[in-house]
């Protein structure tokens, strides 16, 4: 478990998965060598995502079933500020589509004073169209709603500190998290930076 310390002590990584043993093992490895702060949520896989991930980090947290990725997230942020009072935490995908060389950025913003980081890709990158279009009209939405710009609102790398996730606390369990957190933040007006992220997709069905 050996790895450089590049973030705050007091920031943690979020990292939900469920059935992600292809790729799990290579996520931990990249993300160890920048922090060691890592919690792995593993949502009711049926692989052995769990048992590779208790390898490898010391706080693995497991759904007995699967209840969804904003559960998972929930599991996590809940036990990182609660448990290990953390002062802010980053959430990153455990099939490797998030690269943790990006994570000193996230932090250099927090630093910064920044209550909440979103990483956002490029409409021009390498996303498959149909997430380009999902991408585009749920930032639609948002800015008809509340008059407010948010890119890339599918983009699950984000990062935040306590006193936001009470701001934006969701209580969606699937994938529409990301949506609701994207309407709390415009609906609450808050302020956010942006980190530009690499597009990766190992499997074009899976990610969003």
């Amino acid at each position: 478990m050996a790895g450089k310390q590049t973030l705050s002590p007091h920031t943690w990584v979020v990292m939900p998965g469920f059935n992600e043993a292809k790729y799990l093992d290579l996520a931990i490895s990249k993300t160890l060598k920048y922090t060691k702060n890592i919690i792995y949520v593993d949502d009711g896989s049926q692989d052995q995502s769990a048992k590779i991930a208790q390898k490898k980090l010391r706080h693995v947290l497991v759904h007995e079933v699967n209840l969804g990725k904003g559960a998972a997230l929930k599991t996590g942020c809940d036990y990182a500020f609660k448990k290990l009072k953390a002062k802010a935490v980053i959430l990153m995908d455990a099939d490797d589509q998030h690269d943790p060389a990006e994570l000193p950025l996230f932090q250099e913003h927090l630093d910064r004073g920044a209550g909440i980081v979103l990483g956002a890709r490029s409409l021009f990158s390498s996303m498959p169209l149909m997430r380009k279009l999902g991408n585009a009209f749920v930032s639609g939405v948002v800015l008809v709603l509340f008059w407010r710009y948010i890119p890339d609102i599918l983009s699950g790398y984000k990062a935040f500190t306590y006193k936001t996730y009470q701001q934006i606390y969701w209580h969606s369990t699937d994938y529409s998290v990301e949506l609701e957190i994207a309407s709390k933040i415009a609906k609450n007006k808050l302020k956010f930076a942006l980190v530009s992220i690499k597009t990766i997709y190992h499997d074009q069905d899976k990610g969003m």
